[in-house]
């Protein structure tokens, strides 16, 4: 696929994506946006590599309140082109959190714009104009999807210029050992920031029982997962026969 049409395709998938996380299909998560950039650029299991470790980096992260945070379904779209155009996921990956930082600056623009939309639409409703309240009020779509698909448009089209960085960081191990560090840390904040939501107080056992299934028996997350589930259930049908 040339780099022209894989921008379309993204930029156009990127603002899909926005404009269906308003409707609420939930189908705007960086896993998804990894898997489907991996097949566009063939290599599936480079996608899902990539996303789900931005996954694991946005866990904790949601916009309370309206909160800008980090984009990293941007991030992890971008992040796949460059690991595929540099043969490396590590560059991927920090090309992935660089990005998802700089796409908050584009949130924070979309949102504003999109309120001349909606005074706008408001004063069409106070003229008792329904057609004219309904069009403003649904292109208030369109600055949402610029700042998502426009981003991802330009920036797959530049995407070839990172052979530059490719062989710097090649060049230069203190580079690469850097990004390494930083690809592996930031999952670890990411769980940090969950376990913060968490009543660990009173349910610490849970915590190290899967600790320890993962550390030092090996289980997989499905299998710790499954465990959990069980464990969940046990628990809350005890505490539900005591009441």
């Amino acid at each position: 696929m040339n780099t022209f049409l894989l921008a379309t395709i993204l930029g156009l998938f990127s603002a899909f994506l926005i404009v269906t996380q308003g409707m609420g299909f939930g189908l705007r998560t960086p896993l998804i946006a990894g898997i489907f950039t991996g097949l566009c650029v063939g290599d599936v299991a480079l996608g899902f590599e990539i996303g789900a470790t931005t996954t694991l980096m946005s866990i904790g992260f949601y916009t309370y309140g309206g909160a800008t945070i980090p984009d990293y379904v941007s991030g992890a779209m971008f992040g796949v082109v460059a690991a595929a155009k540099t043969g490396d996921s590590t560059i991927g990956l920090t090309i992935a959190i660089t990005l998802a930082l700089l796409m908050t600056q584009m949130d924070i623009l979309s949102r504003a714009s999109t309120t001349i939309f909606i005074h706008v639409a408001d004063k069409k409703l106070a003229q008792n104009s329904i057609g004219g309240f309904e069009l403003w009020t649904l292109a208030g779509a369109i600055p949402k999807m610029l700042s998502r698909g426009l981003p991802i448009f330009i920036g797959v089209l530049l995407a070839d210029n990172l052979t530059v960085l490719a062989e710097f960081s090649n060049n230069v191990k203190w580079f690469t050992d850097g990004l390494a560090i930083v690809g592996k840390a930031l999952p670890a904040v990411g769980f940090a920031l969950l376990l913060t939501y968490m009543d660990i107080k009173n349910f610490w056992p849970f915590m190290i029982t899967g600790y320890v299934l993962f550390a030092y028996m090996g289980v997989p997350t499905v299998g710790l997962a499954l465990v959990g589930a069980a464990a969940g259930f046990l628990f809350t049908a005890k505490k539900g026969a005591k009441q």
